[in-house]
């Protein structure tokens, strides 16, 4: 997909209903690299994309800026931008086509969020959590009153035992 850019417009100019933030910030620094280009300074700041470890990262954000803004292809479409693509300072990343085309602009933004222990500590374990639970009720058996008389309303007969299972007296 050609991503163009006009420097004296500061346009990201598009030739497709379709493109990613990352995308755009990766080919605006080839063209930054190209030529003279890197007088016109930079078209992104970009954020995020570290790793946090575990296969996770945080999510990568795009922020135009020094007046950079994205102008879709000439011609009446749906506008798929991938990723957080924002212009640094506010306001709305995408402007008009130059011709007088209908062009609806979808964001697809990843949802992604990564909790934060603030205490420098993890939390229990779950078989802490179980141990603490069942030495927490064995210290208490005999203030919990445990009466297995009846079952379902119904009397129970029998001890229990494999050769005198519990059954309902019915």
């Amino acid at each position: 997909m050609p991503i163009t850019f006009d420097a004296a417009a500061k346009r990201i100019i598009l030739d497709s209903a379709s493109v990613s933030a990352t995308e755009m910030y990766s080919r605006s620094c080839d063209w930054l690299a190209t030529s003279d280009n890197a007088k016109y300074g930079a078209v992104f700041r970009q954020v995020g994309g570290d790793d946090l470890g575990g296969g996770l990262s945080i999510p990568p954000y795009f922020f135009l800026q020094n007046g950079w803004r994205v102008r879709p292809m000439e011609s009446s479409h749906n506008l798929t931008i991938t990723g957080n693509l924002f212009v640094d300072g506010g306001g709305v990343p995408v402007v008009s086509t130059l011709g007088t085309f209908q062009v609806n602009v979808n964001y697809t933004v990843p949802v992604q969020a990564q909790g934060v222990s603030t205490s420098g500590s993890t939390g229990p374990t779950a078989e802490s959590i179980a141990a603490a639970t069942v030495a927490a009720f064995r210290a208490a058996t005999p203030l919990i009153p445990v009466d297995a008389r009846e079952m379902n309303g119904a009397p129970i007969i029998g001890t229990g035992s494999p050769t005198n299972k519990w059954r309902g007296n019915v």
